[in-house]
């Protein structure tokens, strides 16, 4: 028998489960509600997915969330506030031939849950099973072919000439709106931040940059979406030019992931470690979120500190697509560069000022206040 067979014959109860419980929107949660957030591991499409996090919980303050998440995200989530439980899973966990993964989705039948969000653009097969197992009514996820009966409510690309025309895929989400008796003005896109760590790392910032004209700049020299990685000499030369223009900091941040590159990029500034704290993820955010600029490829920590409302200028490859240009956003400006070129210091320049507002130094601020202005 196939692995297709197999999950076949593994989903059977479950589709029994939930086929004859059909569902209406609006008026599918309620403030009893439960719901599960699945976490397919990309950083960037859990976050675009932060929006309808936020403003479901807002619309029902007793609308209860558990997240079934990869380990490496658990120290963004756990304490972000919007977690009532989150299971963690590493990817062997997910092969279908283990018994644990025949474990979790029994699990996952057992908490009742009335909506499953799978936060994904893209098709993630055995976590699509995993909101099926759940045995909520309303099932949201990626479209595509074999999305049914996994997924029930599509959230489809628009048929559109151009990539480009489909728009910023952290402002796709915003098209559920309507359907779930939300308001788009007021959609918060930041990631919730627990406010005491925000305060504690402002406060550490501030003790290792005490002068308040000193410009926090972060720059993060991961490769991105498309595979395309700055080259670290091209990024050592920015760095450096940055210095001759501005009065600032400079301190490579990214994800842990690309910590390989962090430290052989640290090592050719010639500069110390600021000594900040940087040990998780969190602590990473935290970080780039009192960052005054942030230069980024198409990697996550990018999509991040636009959704932060830190001020933020792209450095992308012509494969990155235009659905990850972010559109209609003050603080974000994205540099398309070919493999090799260096950047222009005036081009940047410009970027910098626009995104800065004439380079103020002016940090985004911590979860709770008003958030930045909805596209």
């Amino acid at each position: 028998m196939g692995e297709s067979g197999f999950l076949a014959t593994l989903m059977r109860p479950f589709y029994s489960k939930v086929q004859d419980t059909p569902f209406a929107v609006p008026g599918a949660l309620t403030a009893q509600s439960r719901l599960l957030c699945i976490d397919t591991g990309d950083l960037s499409e859990l976050l675009f997915h932060a929006p309808l996090l936020n403003a479901l919980r807002r619309l029902h303050p007793g609308l209860e969330i558990d997240f079934l998440a990869p380990e490496e995200h658990a120290p963004l989530i756990v304490p972000s506030g919007l977690a009532r439980h989150c299971t963690l899973y590493r990817e062997g966990q997910l092969s279908p031939w283990r018994p644990a993964f025949a474990s979790l989705l029994k699990k996952l039948g057992r908490e009742e849950y009335d909506m499953a969000v799978v936060a994904s653009f893209s098709p993630h097969s055995r976590l699509e099973l995993a909101a099926l197992a759940s045995g909520a009514r309303l099932r949201l996820g990626p479209s595509h072919r074999k999305c049914y009966p996994a997924v029930n409510l599509e959230l489809r690309p628009k048929p559109v000439q151009d990539e480009a025309d489909e728009g910023y895929l952290g402002d796709r989400i915003l098209r559920l709106a309507p359907f779930l008796c939300l308001d788009t003005h007021p959609l918060d896109f930041r990631w919730p931040l627990p406010l005491d760590r925000v305060r504690h790392m402002a406060q550490q910032v501030h003790f290792h940059k005490p002068n308040p004209d000193q410009m926090l700049i972060g720059i993060d020299p991961g490769a991105g979406k498309s595979g395309f990685a700055f080259a670290l000499d091209n990024l050592e030369f920015l760095a450096r030019q940055l210095g001759t223009q501005l009065v600032c900091k400079v301190v490579p941040l990214g994800s842990p992931n690309a910590d390989g590159r962090t430290r052989e990029f640290q090592g050719r500034l010639g500069q110390p470690p600021v000594g900040l704290p940087c040990e998780d993820l969190l602590d990473r955010v935290l970080l780039l979120s009192q960052c005054n600029l942030f230069l980024a490829g198409n990697t996550d920590f990018f999509h991040m500190a636009v959704a932060l409302g830190v001020p933020t200028v792209g450095l992308f490859s012509p494969g990155d697509g235009g659905g990850w240009i972010p559109r209609k956003r003050p603080n974000a400006r994205v540099l398309t560069l070919t493999k090799g070129e260096k950047v222009d210091i005036a081009t940047l320049m410009e970027a910098v000022e626009a995104v800065t507002r004439g380079r103020a130094s002016t940090p985004s601020q911590p979860v709770g206040d008003d958030g930045p202005d909805s596209p």
